[in-house]
C-alpha cells in the first residue's frame, strides 16, 4: 500500500500546467529586442533587431532559422539591408518578406527584401513607397503582402510579388501610430494598439474587399504599445508590451473572437513580462520570443491552443470508469472535451510498479480497453495531452 501511494502522489505532481505555454531552446543569437519574425514553409525565421541598455545601441542584421522538429536554431546568410531594427516582414508563398525600419546612421530606410531559404538568398526588390519608418506592421492576405503604419504614420500600401510593385490603399484611421500589431484573420487584415503619441487600445478591421476599415473592440481595459500579436486558427491574440515607451511591462494576454467581437483575457505569458515580443503562426501553434523589459531576452516559447483551452477547463474535464472492477475490458468515458480537438488525447494504464501496460491516443470520448491479459490488481490510469496529464485515477483488474 505504501508503494501505490507514493506512485500516486508522484503522477499528480507531475501535473504542470502553464497557460498554453511551453518553452523551447532559446533563441540562437544574441539577446535583443524590435526583431522581425517569419514563418516560411518547415521553418521559422528570426533576426535583426537591435540591443541597448548600459552599453551601446547595437544592431543586428543576422537571420536564423527554427527547426521545431529539431528544437534547433542555425544561422543563415546575414539581412541583405543591412544592420536594421523595428523592420516589419510577412510571409507569400514560402518566399519571406522584409523591410523599413532603421539603420546604424539613425535613417528611417524605406528599402524591401525578399530572401528564399530554398536558395539561403536575399534579393532587393522595389523599395516601399510610403516614407522610410520604423514599427510598422504587416501581415498577408491571399496572393499579397499589406504593410503600413510606422513612425506615426497612417498609410498602407498592398504588395504584389508577381510583377514586384506596390500599391496605395486606405489608410487606416487615425492620426497614425508606431509599434501596433497586425494580422490577418479569415482574410481580414487587423491592426491595433501602439502609441498614437500615447499608447491606444483602440482594434481595426481591413476589408480588402471594399477597401476599407472599420473599428472594433478595444484590446482589454488597458492602453498599450510595443506589444505582440498572432493569428491562430481563426482567433487573434495580443500580449505583452507596455503603458509607454520603457515604462510598465506587461504580461497578460487576451483573446479576440472575430464573430463576436470580443475579447477574453487568457492565463498570463509564461515569461517575464516585456515589451516588443516577437510573435509568429506555424504549422497549427504560434511561437513567441525575445524582446526587452530593459534586460534584453533570448528565451522562445510555444503556445499551444489547444493547451489553454484544456488548462482553463481542466475543471470541466471528468473521467468515468466503467467496469471498475473490470475483468476483460475497461471503458473510460472522458467528459469535457466537446469543444476541443481530440488529437494528441492520450489514454494510458501503468502499473503501480511503473511499467506501462497501454498507451494509446483516443479517437471519440469513448475509449474501451482490453483487459483480459491484464494480472490481476491495481493499477493507474492517465489522460494526457502532449505530456501533459489531464487527470488521473485508479484502475481495480480482478
Amino acid at each position: 500500500m505504501k508503494t501505490i501511494a507514493t506512485l500516486i502522489f508522484i503522477s499528480v505532481n507531475f501535473i504542470v500546467y502553464s497557460s498554453g505555454w511551453v518553452q523551447k531552446a532559446d533563441f540562437g543569437g544574441d539577446a535583443r529586442h524590435r526583431t522581425v519574425a517569419l514563418s516560411i514553409g518547415n521553418y521559422i525565421y528570426f533576426g535583426l533587431g537591435h540591443y541597448n541598455g548600459a552599453g551601446p545601441n547595437i544592431l543586428f542584421d543576422d537571420w536564423w532559422e527554427y527547426d521545431p522538429g529539431t528544437n534547433a536554431w542555425t544561422q543563415k546568410a546575414n539581412y541583405m539591408g543591412g544592420p536594421t531594427y523595428h523592420s516589419a516582414g510577412f510571409t507569400i508563398n514560402n518566399i519571406g518578406y522584409v523591410g523599413t525600419g532603421r539603420v546604424p546612421s539613425a535613417q528611417l530606410v524605406k528599402d524591401f527584401y525578399s530572401y528564399d531559404p530554398t536558395t539561403n538568398m536575399w534579393t532587393q526588390l522595389s523599395n516601399f513607397p510610403g516614407s522610410g519608418r520604423r514599427g510598422g506592421v504587416a501581415f498577408t492576405i491571399g496572393a499579397f503582402g499589406y504593410m503600413g503604419t510606422g513612425s506615426y504614420n497612417s498609410d498602407f500600401y498592398k504588395y504584389d510579388p508577381s510583377n514586384d510593385s506596390w500599391s496605395p490603399i486606405a489608410s487606416m484611421p487615425g492620426s497614425g501610430r508606431i509599434s501596433a500589431v497586425g494580422f490577418n484573420i479569415g482574410g481580414l487584415g487587423y491592426v491595433g494598439t501602439g502609441s498614437e503619441f500615447g499608447a491606444t487600445n483602440d482594434f481595426w478591421e481591413y476589408n480588402p474587399m471594399t477597401n476599407s476599415w472599420t473599428g472594433k473592440a478595444n484590446v482589454g481595459p488597458t492602453p498599450r504599445q510595443e506589444a505582440g500579436g498572432f493569428s491562430l486558427n481563426g482567433k487573434g491574440y495580443i500580449l505583452t508590451g507596455d503603458d509607454f515607451s520603457s515604462g510598465n511591462n506587461f504580461k497578460d494576454v487576451w483573446e479576440y473572437e472575430p464573430s463576436t467581437d470580443t475579447w477574453i483575457q487568457l492565463p498570463d505569458f509564461d515569461g517575464t513580462a516585456r515589451r516588443y515580443l516577437s510573435c509568429v503562426t506555424h504549422n497549427g501553434v504560434a511561437y513567441a520570443g525575445l524582446g526587452t523589459s530593459g534586460t534584453n531576452f533570448k528565451d522562445f516559447w510555444l503556445f499551444d491552443q489547444t493547451l489553454s483551452m484544456l488548462e482553463r477547463n481542466l475543471d470541466a474535464i471528468s473521467v468515468k470508469t466503467f467496469p471498475n472492477p473490470a475483468t476483460n475490458f475497461v471503458t473510460f468515458d472522458i467528459k469535457g472535451l466537446e469543444n476541443i480537438s481530440l488529437e494528441n488525447i492520450m489514454v494510458s494504464i501503468q502499473s503501480v510498479t511503473g511499467k506501462m501496460v497501454f498507451s494509446e491516443f483516443v479517437e471519440s470520448n469513448i475509449k474501451t480497453v482490453q483487459t483480459s491479459n491484464y494480472a490481476k490488481g491495481l493499477y493507474l490510469y492517465t489522460i494526457s495531452y502532449k505530456d501533459r496529464v489531464l487527470k488521473t485515477g485508479k484502475l481495480m483488474i480482478k
